[in-house]
């Protein structure tokens, strides 16, 4: 065998070398293109997270859990690592889409554990795609059946002839108020604008058209607009806020000026209710508040200003009268008992 290869000129040597060495990296980029390609549909989804095609909790839980149940039904894998990698690779793309969503993350964290416990009972791929896929599908039948009890179970606390406060755009605060105006309480609804990108106008145009009467206020005149101490021209009787995230003592992260406006309520002894899911518990202990570009804020601004454009922003615990949940209100010193009690998966 030596002598072959003292047979063999430096040149040859090198050439099979460089051969083998190409014949590598072009195997390991086309796999690398054919994992890209099969994470295309995610990162479509993805940017539309990041650039708020897609908007609201609720909405972007539903869009990242179905379009990775979706491409796990239908893509082709050759070996449980392909498909281990992809699952990985997916879950971190839309995990990092945005950092306050823990109802995209529990359901992400669904389907991995599943991956885990199906995976060591069989090495049936096929059939491993389609537990992946239905537990997906399952998660978002969760979601859906909540959102068909909530609104029913908070228009009841609103009283007729109410004035209430909101803040951005949430679905669920929108279901709510819709639902207690169908049942024939009399209410007037004041939302913020919600700069820079205004997701009150969503709000106020989803309110209209349901006949609900609406006022815009814009975002800075809130704390004052809320705050009964000084007199304003309207006595608020109650704000309801959406969220993206709950913690387990109670507080709650939703868009930037939801702290100001319940702290003023606070102040004014106004209750502050908060829509939402307790899959948007959010186990984890430190949270990464998302700062956007501030070109949202000021396309044309000079140059070497900063801007700081947090997306978020936490409302205390102490500020909040209950959270408007599938299984009833829920006061904020309550809620760690609740998740145990109704997703005890979630408390591991």
């Amino acid at each position: 065998m030596l002598s072959l290869w003292t047979s063999i000129s430096w040149k040859t040597i090198m050439q099979i070398l460089i051969y083998s060495y190409a014949q590598s990296t072009i195997n390991k980029f086309i796999i690398f293109k054919i994992m890209m390609d099969k994470l295309a549909k995610i990162k479509q989804v993805v940017e539309d997270i990041k650039s708020i095609t897609i908007q609201g909790a609720t909405n972007i839980a539903k869009a990242g859990i179905q379009i990775l149940a979706q491409e796990l039904k239908k893509q082709k894998f050759n070996s449980l690592s392909e498909l281990k990698i992809f699952l990985a690779k997916a879950s971190m793309l839309l995990k990092n889409a945005r950092a306050t969503e823990p109802m995209l993350f529990n359901g992400l964290k669904l389907i991995s554990t599943k991956y885990q416990v199906e995976s060591t009972k069989s090495k049936d791929i096929i059939q491993l795609q389609k537990k992946l896929s239905e537990a997906g599908e399952e998660y978002i039948a969760e979601i859906e059946k909540e959102e068909e009890l909530r609104p029913a179970i908070g228009a009841k606390i609103i009283k007729n002839g109410y004035n209430i406060v909101t803040h951005c755009h949430s679905g669920s605060v929108v279901k709510v108020l819709t639902t207690a105006r169908k049942a024939g309480k009399k209410i007037h609804v004041y939302n913020t604008e919600t700069r820079p990108l205004y997701q009150g106008r969503r709000t106020s145009t989803e309110l209209v058209k349901a006949g609900v009467p609406d006022t815009m206020i814009v975002d800075d005149a809130a704390p004052f607009f809320v705050d009964n101490m000084y007199e304003s021209h309207v006595d608020i009787d109650m704000i309801i806020l959406g969220c993206d995230n709950i913690k387990l003592d109670g507080s709650v992260y939703n868009k930037i000026g939801s702290f100001a406006i319940a702290l003023s309520a606070w102040h004014s002894k106004i209750p502050v209710y908060v829509v939402g899911s307790l899959t948007k518990v959010d186990m984890e202990k430190k949270i990464e508040i998302e700062e956007r570009s501030g070109k949202e804020v000021w396309p044309e601004a000079p140059k070497g200003l900063e801007i700081i454009n947090y997306a978020f922003d936490m409302v205390p615990a102490k500020f909040i009268t209950g959270i408007i949940t599938q299984f009833g209100i829920i006061k904020p010193k309550d809620l760690k008992k609740a998740v145990k009690k109704y997703y005890p998966r979630m408390a591991h």
